[in-house]
C-alpha cells in the first residue's frame, strides 16, 4: 500500500529528507492536474462550437502536438544545462498565456497560435494525474532529486493519486460553461471564464515550484558539447522507437476522443465533464496499488498487460452503441492504461545518470511528440474524407499495443528499481 513499508513500517514521506519541497512539488502537480482537466474537455469543444470541421479540428490539435515537441525538446537540455526549475515555471506560464487567449480568441489562426505555443491538452488526459506533457522532462529529474530512489515508487503512484482526484474536480469545474450558460451568460463568454480560470492555475503550478532547491546546472565541460553517454543513447533509441508508436496511437485520443465522443453522440461539457470525474476517481483505485504491483510481479511485466488491457478496451470503444456503454469502456481502459505511469517513470529515470535525465527524457520524447502532431490531422481526415468514425481508435489501440510489447522486449533485462529497497 502507499506510504507503507514491511520492513519498519516506514513511510514514503517520513523517508524523504527533503519533505518539504517534495510537498511543494507535489501540490504542483496537483494544480497543474486539475487546470489540464478542465483544458482536456473545454478546448475540444470549443474548436467543435467554433463550427470546425473534423479535418480543422485535428489540425488544432496537430499543432499543439508540434508546440509541445518543440517546448519539450528544449526543456530537457535546458533543464540540464540551466536548471529544471526556471524553464519548468516558463513552460508553466506560457500554458497559462495560452489557455487564457485560447477561450478569447475567434480567429481560427489565433486558435492555432495559442495552440502551439501552450502545447495546449498535451498531458491533460483524464486518468493521467498531470504526469505527462512538455514539462516531464524537467518535472520528474527535479522529482528524483528530492525524492531518494528506496522512496520513488510510492512518491510517483501518490503524486499521480492525487493528480487524478484534483483532475476530478478539474472536469467538474468543465461543466462551468453549461452552468453559466444557464444564468444568461453567453457560451462564448461561459468558455472563456473557465479557460482564464484554467489558465491561472497552469501559472500556480510553476509559481509552486520555486521553493524547490536544486543542484547546481552540470557545468558545460560535463555535458561534453551536450553529447550523451553510450548508455544513455541507447536508453534513447529505444525509447525513441517505443515512445513514437505510444504517440502515434495517442494522437488519435487525447483531445480527439473528446471531440469523437461529442460527434459521435452529441453529448456536450456537462456529460463528459461527468465522464472525466469518475474516470478521474476511478483511475485513483489503481494508482494505490501500483507500488506494491511492481514489487510483487517486476516493473517490466506490470507495464506490459496492464497496458495491454488498456489498449484491448480502446479496441471496443468505436462499438459501443450509446455514450453510457462508451464511458463504461472508456473507464476501464484508462484504469489499466495509467496504472503503469508511476512504475514507467521510475523505471525510465533509472536508465542513465542523474545529469542525463533531463535530456534522456527531451530526446526520447521527441518522436513521440513527432508522430503525435500527423495522427489527429489524419484521424480527422478518416473521419470527414471517408467516413471511418471507428478506425482511428482502432488504430490508437493497435499502436498502443506494439508500443508496450516493444518496450517489454527491450527492457526486459535493465535493472529494476522496484527490485530494490535502497538506494
Amino acid at each position: 500500500m502507499l506510504g507503507h513499508s514491511e520492513e519498519g513500517g516506514t513511510t514514503a514521506d517520513q523517508s524523504i529528507p527533503r519533505r518539504r519541497e517534495y510537498l511543494f512539488l507535489l501540490a504542483s502537480r496537483v494544480v497543474r492536474s486539475f487546470a489540464m482537466s478542465i483544458v482536456t474537455v473545454v478546448l475540444p469543444l470549443l474548436v467543435a462550437e467554433r463550427g470546425l470541421r473534423p479535418t480543422a479540428a485535428g489540425l488544432v490539435f496537430t499543432f499543439a502536438s508540434i508546440g509541445g515537441a518543440v517546448i519539450l525538446l528544449s526543456a530537457g537540455f535546458l533543464g540540464d544545462r540551466y536548471g529544471r526549475r526556471p524553464v519548468l515555471l516558463a513552460i508553466a506560464a506560457l500554458a497559462g498565456i495560452a489557455t487564457v487567449g485560447f477561450g478569447l480568441a475567434s480567429n481560427y489562426l489565433l486558435l492555432l497560435l495559442f495552440a502551439f505555443i501552450g502545447a495546449l491538452a498535451r498531458g491533460g488526459v483524464a486518468g493521467s494525474g498531470g504526469a505527462w506533457g512538455p514539462f516531464a522532462p524537467v518535472e520528474q529529474p527535479l522529482i528524483a532529486e528530492v525524492v531518494p530512489r528506496s522512496a520513488r515508487n510510492e512518491v510517483f503512484a501518490r503524486m499521480s493519486l492525487l493528480g487524478v482526484l484534483a483532475g476530478a474536480l478539474g472536469s467538474l469545474v468543465a461543466a462551468l460553461p453549461d452552468v453559466l450558460q444557464g444564468v444568461g451568460i453567453t457560451r462564448a463568454g461561459g468558455d472563456a471564464i473557465t479557460l482564464v480560470l484554467a489558465g491561472l492555475a497552469q501559472l500556480a503550478a510553476g509559481l509552486l515550484v520555486l521553493p524547490v532547491r536544486e543542484a547546481p546546472a552540470v557545468p558545460a565541460a560535463r555535458i561534453e558539447g551536450r553529447r550523451l553517454s553510450v548508455k544513455a543513447r541507447r536508453a534513447v533509441w529505444r525509447l525513441s522507437l517505443t515512445n513514437s508508436l505510444n504517440g502515434f496511437g495517442a494522437g488519435f485520443l487525447g483531445p480527439f476522443l473528446t471531440y469523437w465522443l461529442h460527434v459521435r453522440f452529441g453529448v456536450g461539457a456537462a456529460q463528459l465533464a461527468m465522464l472525466f470525474t469518475v474516470t478521474n476517481l476511478v483511475t485513483a483505485l489503481p494508482y494505490l496499488g501500483a507500488a506494491r504491483l511492481a514489487e510483487r510481479v517486476g516493473s517490466i511485466p506490470a507495464i506490459l498487460w496492464t497496458r495491454l488491457l488498456g489498449a484491448a478496451f480502446t479496441a471496443l470503444l468505436p462499438f459501443t452503441p450509446t455514450f453510457l456503454w462508451a464511458s463504461i469502456v472508456y473507464v476501464l481502459r484508462m484504469a489499466f492504461q495509467m496504472v503503469a505511469n508511476p512504475i514507467r517513470q521510475s523505471f525510465v529515470l533509472d536508465l542513465v545518470e542523474p545529469e542525463e535525465r533531463g535530456r534522456l527524457s527531451s530526446a526520447s520524447s521527441l518522436p513521440a511528440q513527432v508522430t503525435t502532431s500527423i495522427s489527429p490531422y489524419l484521424g480527422g481526415w478518416l473521419m470527414e474524407s471517408l467516413d471511418l468514425m471507428a478506425l482511428p481508435l482502432e488504430l490508437a489501440s493497435a499502436f498502443q499495443a506494439a508500443n508496450a510489447l516493444l518496450f517489454a522486449h527491450f527492457f526486459r533485462r535493465a535493472p529494476d528499481p522496484a527490485a530494490s529497497k535502497t538506494d
